[in-house]
């Protein structure tokens, strides 16, 4: 018997405000002004630019999978931070990509769930539909405490 497919599907609108600036909704979300990263020409440090959002894409991901795990598995989490660092270079096709991104998890369980909590933390990976969805090679190193 074949498993029944699932497909979300998501909407996003993009608005150029001139320039090299933009602002991105989706439905009655907050607008979002996006721009280059300040190493690129009209790059602004203050806003969001989509390499930026995109690390903040995985990471979000990322925790949204690892919390329904622990939700799943009876798991009580006190806190969640992380940080993400992605290197842009050249690929095969000679354009540019995200080739690696890193991430550092900083995770406190309630006591006596750490161990458990640290075995989910693949399942937390693959289930995250963004890094499944990108050729950078992704590597997290959890740091899960009591």
């Amino acid at each position: 018997m074949a498993l029944d497919a699932r497909i979300f599907t998501y909407e996003a609108e993009l608005e150029w405000r001139g320039g090299r600036h933009a602002e991105v909704t989706s439905g009655s979300r907050p607008a979002l002004a996006v721009m280059p990263p300040p190493d690129f020409p009209a790059g602004n440090e203050a806003s969001w630019s989509p390499e930026h959002l995109f690390l903040a894409s995985l990471q979000s991901c990322t925790m949204l999978s690892f919390v329904a795990h622990c939700a799943h598995n009876g798991l009580e989490m006190v806190s969640y931070r992380s940080a993400a660092t992605g290197s842009l270079a050249r690929n095969a096709e000679r354009r540019y990509a995200f080739q690696t991104v890193s991430m550092v998890v900083f995770v406190r369980m309630a006591g006596g769930h750490a161990t458990a909590a640290r075995d989910l933390t693949e399942k937390a990976q693959r289930d995250c539909f963004i890094s499944a969805s990108t050729t950078a090679d992704v590597s997290t190193d959890w740091r899960i405490i009591e």
